[in-house]
């Protein structure tokens, strides 16, 4: 297909582009309780094409660009229409020029698990249902992807490079029915290896929850005098709130304020939050080669991430942007953590974090209260508040948590 593409750019005489093709497969595994219900794979492929226009519009020097989409079963001549649409368009996004990144030609050996992507499935499936031996709650249902990516990108820039990507993802419902209520709690989960002790860790943590949410009573209407405990993966997303006003994308447009080399928050009395940003794929979309790179170090910005085109609006070098990051602090014991009052939510109907104000927050389904007089589960509650307070004094655990896109502390607590 990319032959093809560039013989099409060639002949009508376009010369600054970038060729992203994925070629997917993936082993599917649909299960309803314990039987397995279906298996299905997957074999795909399809080519993002983004086409770029140089041109000047009112006295401004422009880089146009407009993406398209081929697949398989798109011939040759169906391209070059797609192609000279794409280039007419590219005249209507007047945006100030930049230049891609100097290109390298690398093509990676595919670092495969060892084992298939069917085999990888049943292994974590095997992970799973092992844990699913408590009467009074199970698993209702669970489906498994085993998935590998091959990527290949070419650009004008003198790019061409290729790489493989593989991880499992999934979902699982598990289901109690303690106490007269019927319960149902949903997880997703995502590794970057057939981790099956981590998923293991996961479904007997799910299982426990769902049991403790059937037994639940309704929380206080007003939780508002109890320091927030957010747990797992809800740490990293909270903790997404750096990632996103580190990101070009956000600080060109004035959505974030942040600089190299100033302090997230001068006046923190808690943590001061290490982040380093790591690669989820050797090269992003543009070419760019990924590495891992310090963010935050105490609470100082090492670093800024971000696209071509606006990282070069603002001054930097492109390094890409990131998802996937590891919290580096240390924390404190558990058992310090959970000293005093707190709410600790294990489990969100929809847990938002708003990098642009700082709210954060969200209805829960599990929750564990500590009102001085014991601990008890609660549910039907809502907790929120709004990062640039919060980060005055925020406290890490010593416990960890370790899913595809985040690393670090398990738990953070808030106030």
């Amino acid at each position: 297909m990319i032959e093809n593409i560039l013989k099409v750019l060639n002949s009508e005489k376009i010369d600054k582009f970038c060729i992203y093709e994925e070629r997917r497969e993936s082993s599917e595994m649909f299960f309803v309780k314990k039987t397995l219900d279906l298996v299905r794979g997957k074999n795909a492929v399809d080519v993002k094409l983004t086409v770029y226009r140089e041109f000047d519009k009112d006295g401004k020097h422009c880089l146009g660009s407009s993406q398209i989409f081929i697949y398989p079963e798109t011939t040759e001549e169906q391209i070059a229409e797609l192609v000279r649409s794409a280039y007419d368009s590219a005249l209507y996004a007047d945006n100030p020029y930049f230049e891609l990144p100097e290109g390298e030609k690398n093509h990676m050996a595919a670092k495969m698990q060892g084992s298939s992507l069917d085999d990888n499935a049943a292994a974590m499936a095997k992970a799973l249902f092992e844990q699913d031996k408590d009467k009074d709650a199970w698993i209702n249902s669970a489906e498994i992807f085993a998935e590998r990516n091959t990527v290949r990108i070419v650009n004008y820039k003198g790019c061409d490079v290729s790489y493989v990507k593989e991880k499992i993802c999934g979902e699982l419902v598990v289901q109690s029915r303690l106490e007269g209520n019927d319960v149902e709690l949903f997880s997703l989960f995502e590794y970057d290896t057939a981790d099956t002790k981590a998923l293991g860790r996961k479904c007997r943590n799910a299982l426990k929850a769902v049991k403790d949410r059937a037994c639940a009573q309704k929380a206080p209407e007003d939780l508002s005098g109890y320091p927030i405990i957010l747990c797992d993966e809800n740490v990293g997303e909270f903790l997404q709130f750096y990632l996103s006003r580190c990101n070009a994308e956000y600080i060109y447009p004035g959505y974030s304020d942040y600089k190299t080399g100033e302090n997230v928050c001068p006046d923190a009395a808690g943590d001061k939050v290490t982040i380093r940003v790591v690669p989820d794929v050797p090269y992003n979309s543009e070419g760019i080669r990924m590495v891992s790179h310090s963010l935050i170090e105490d609470g100082k910005i090492m670093t800024l991430h971000g696209n071509s085109a606006c990282s070069s609006y603002i001054g930097i070098k492109p390094i890409g942007s990131f998802t996937h990051m590891i919290c580096e602090n240390k924390g404190i014991e558990d058992e310090k953590l959970l000293a005093g009052p707190y709410i600790m939510v294990k489990s969100f109907s929809d847990f938002q974090m708003d990098a642009m104000d700082g709210s954060f927050g969200g209805e829960f389904r599990l929750a564990y209260l500590c009102d001085g007089s014991g601990v008890k589960a609660v549910t039907g509650g809502t907790v929120s508040g709004n990062m640039f307070d919060a980060q005055k004094n925020i406290v890490f655990s010593q416990s960890r948590y370790n899913e595809a896109g985040y690393t670090g502390p398990a738990m953070v607590k808030i106030g």
